[in-house]
């Protein structure tokens, strides 16, 4: 069977040569993951998404504005004419022969009486530079135009000062300031998190072991694993157009870290206690593997399904990271069932040096988990009971979450773009961080036919609650021209060059990230599809813009979580059945990682929104944690189980389960703070919400460690007795020793 194929010195041999070149030649054939990558939330969204539709219309109807606009804002707090000068400097040199070829366009305060009364704000202490930067955020270019405007205003605030000598603030922001700062957040992730990962595998193999060798040989096998992975996930992104960002890739190299070095554990703990029975290193690798290897291809089975179930979704982060995600798990049993037993198996006895192979006293019925086990199977109903109500007291503040859709909290305080929202936010409506754009399209090239209706539509969304300001074709400053003036009066910029399309530019009263703005969007829409233009052939509007993108992203993930949780828990209840050839036991195991899911979301609630101070939960974060814990907690419960039906069937029901209890406490422990260690390197980052993705899966990740794997399945097993492997019997054995797994 393949779960022996490293018995042997040749088995052993061909494996890691052949593991070793498909590496190499993979490696080689890929593109460089950072080249794949995008952090432009509109590519993670359904082609038919409103906002979609929107974007794709501005690049054909607006060529000019077919680009991502940078905020340069100036503010100073004494002095309004030094903060012109600044303005007017920076302005100078953003139009220069010496600007980036990236910059398609500048509007200056001072281009015209439109731009002066919108740039400007009302006390004129602040202004701001609308840059229009051409290209594809991810290109060197237009990281450089971002990064040049950013030193240019700041070269420019810095030549003049205010009656106090301060300099006049400067900060870029806006999409591309935003985009920009995004890239490098997570462009640093995936380094970041691969480094801290391995040193605390590496740190927490060493307290383990006490071996060099055994901590580093997982170390080795799994980083191969990882490159291997990202190399896959870049030619699937290159090849198959699938999106993937910093976030998809740095989780990545945490879920490969985390799962690997689990499969590791089980595998040299069982290694080491068969050496210790038999001298044939390959015998007694054969029969770890034919004991634990099972247990690792079912572990990873739930963990792909649950994985694979994203990929149907249509929200475009959950279906990259689907494919992705599944494809390193199964890369990972590969290397846990062909490559770590052979490295391990090659290296022998000499594995573990310098400690002596030794036999350990049975811990069945001493040590801790030793008396966990006891007092489980002792007590299984009060045990259960205390549990349950623990776990549903936990749940209770999951009834309290908030969800936050704006990412820009999330951003450390000194991020640039950040700072320029804020500057932005103390005296301009937040709105103006990113316009919310409509579309009013004919088939024939003859919008301006419509001017009335358009003026009437103009009149009712300055009415909407949530809208602060309107420009239209017949309103360019936010104020109505004269009849017949519109083109003259700035009017020209709302209308497509070939006649066919208006656009109307709204400005919200609420940060356009948050969800008082969604809610805004909803009502713009509302009313505009009771809007008619009857001098129109085939009209239809199209609402776009930064908030629309992001209402359409809530519409995708709300459509998402209706069907990708129960298609998830059914397709792990289904591989428990053929795992554990039971109905029973599989029902129970899914309730007890339901409820601990519901356990850790609403501690972690608790502790973002209390002791974090954070202002809400980031929204597709709540999916992320489903599938990670659904997947991961039933990873320990595959291995309990299958040790306890061990024990049962040859010291019966209650002394079994003290004795799986024991036997598997200390390996599984190890697991599981390894699991969650990995996962918390995610906490150590400036961004919120993977810092809130690390806390909640490692906080899971030790829930089921400690409460689920030890008292709540083992007691639900004493409780339920041999019905738990209903509708087969336990095959009754001889008593023989048992080791851990």
């Amino acid at each position: 069977m393949f779960f022996t194929s490293s018995s042997t010195f040749k088995r052993s041999l061909a494996g890691l040569l052949f593991w070793f070149l498909t590496l190499g030649i993979v490696t080689s054939l890929a593109p460089n993951l950072s080249d794949v990558t995008t952090n432009e939330n509109e590519e993670f969204l359904p082609a038919a998404a409103e906002s979609v539709e929107a974007m794709e219309l501005r690049a054909e109807k607006f060529p000019r504005g077919d680009g991502f606009p940078a905020l340069v804002v100036f503010s100073s707090q004494g002095d309004i004419e030094a903060k012109n000068q600044a303005v007017t400097s920076f302005t100078k040199i953003a139009r220069s022969a010496g600007a980036p070829d990236a910059i398609q366009s500048v509007l200056s305060p001072g281009d015209s009486p439109a731009a002066t009364a919108t740039l400007n704000s009302e006390d004129g202490y602040t202004s701001m530079v609308v840059v229009t930067i051409n290209g594809l955020p991810s290109n060197p270019p237009f990281q450089s135009a971002v990064e040049w405007l950013s030193d240019q205003a700041a070269e420019s605030g810095g030549e003049f000062r205010d009656p106090q000598g301060q300099v006049i603030e400067t900060a870029v922001t806006g999409p591309a300031g935003i985009i920009i700062d995004a890239g490098k957040g997570f462009g640093q992730i995936d380094v970041a998190i691969t480094a801290a990962t391995g040193v605390l595998v590496l740190f927490l193999l060493l307290l383990i072991y006490r071996s060099p060798v055994t901590a580093l040989i997982p170390l080795v096998v799994i980083g191969s694993a990882l490159a291997l992975s990202q190399a896959i996930a870049a030619m699937l992104a290159d090849n198959f157009d699938l999106p993937l960002n910093g976030q998809i890739t740095g989780i990545m190299s945490v879920l490969v870290f985390g799962v690997g070095t689990d499969y590791a554990l089980f595998i040299v703990s069982r290694y080491r206690e068969e050496l210790v029975s038999q001298n044939d290193k390959w015998l007694a690798m054969r029969s770890t593997m034919s004991r634990v290897g099972p247990s690792i291809a079912g572990s990873a089975g739930t963990t792909i399904v649950a994985m694979f179930a994203l990929t149907f979704s249509s929200y475009g982060s959950f279906s990259s990271l689907g494919p992705m995600l599944a494809m390193a798990i199964f890369v990972v049993l590969l290397s846990g069932i062909f490559v770590m037993p052979a490295v391990i198996a090659l290296c022998g006895r000499w594995a573990f040096w310098p400690r002596p192979l030794i036999q350990r006293q049975s811990v069945s019925d001493s040590g801790f988990w030793g008396r966990v086990g006891q007092l489980v199977s002792r007590r299984p109903l009060l045990i259960f009971s205390i549990t349950m109500i623990g776990i549903v007291i936990a749940t209770i503040p999951a009834w309290s979450i908030k969800p936050s859709h704006n990412f820009l909290d999330g951003f450390p305080d000194d991020m640039e773009s950040k700072v320029g929202y804020e500057m932005l936010a103390e005296s301009f409506p937040p709105g103006t961080l990113a316009p919310t754009e409509i579309y009013i399209v004919s088939v024939e090239p003859n919008i301006l036919s419509a001017v009335t209706e358009i003026d009437d539509l103009t009149d009712r969304l300055s009415e909407v609650e949530g809208v602060v300001a309107v420009s239209s074709p017949t309103r360019p400053a936010g104020r109505p021209v004269k009849s017949g003036q519109y083109l003259e009066e700035g009017g020209a910029r709302f209308v497509s060059p070939d006649g066919s399309t208006a656009r109307i530019d709204l400005v919200l009263e609420d940060d356009p990230y948050s969800s008082a703005s969604l809610t805004t969007i909803l009502r713009v829409r509302e009313i505009l599809s009771v809007t008619e233009f009857p001098t129109l052939l085939d009209p239809y509007t199209l609402v776009g813009g930064d908030t629309a993108i992001e209402m359409d992203t809530k519409a995708a993930i709300d459509a998402d979580v209706r069907w990708l949780a129960p298609v998830s828990i059914i397709a792990i209840f289904l591989i428990l059945i053929l795992l554990l050839k039971s109905i029973i036991a599989p029902l129970y195991l899914v309730f007890s990682v339901i409820v601990s899911f519901g356990a850790t979301f609403g501690l972690s609630v608790f502790a973002f929104q209390q002791i974090f101070g954070h202002p809400g939960v980031a929204y597709q974060n709540g999916v992320w944690m489903f599938i990670f814990l659904v997947a991961l907690g039933a990873d320990y419960n595959i291995f309990v189980m299958s040790r306890i039906r061990e024990s049962v069937g040859q010291h019966g029901i209650r002394q079994g389960i003290a004795i799986a209890v024991g036997r598997t406490g200390g390996v599984v422990t190890s697991a599981g703070i390894i699991l969650a260690g990995t996962f918390a390197v995610l906490t150590t980052l400036p961004l919120r919400d993977l810092f809130q993705l690390g806390f909640a899966v490692s906080l899971g990740v030790l829930i089921d460690t400690f409460v689920v794997r030890a008292l709540l399945v083992p007691s639900m097993a004493a409780i339920l007795g041999e019905w738990s492997w209903w509708p087969r019997k336990i095959e009754r054995k001889k008593v023989i020793p048992v080791d851990s797994p």
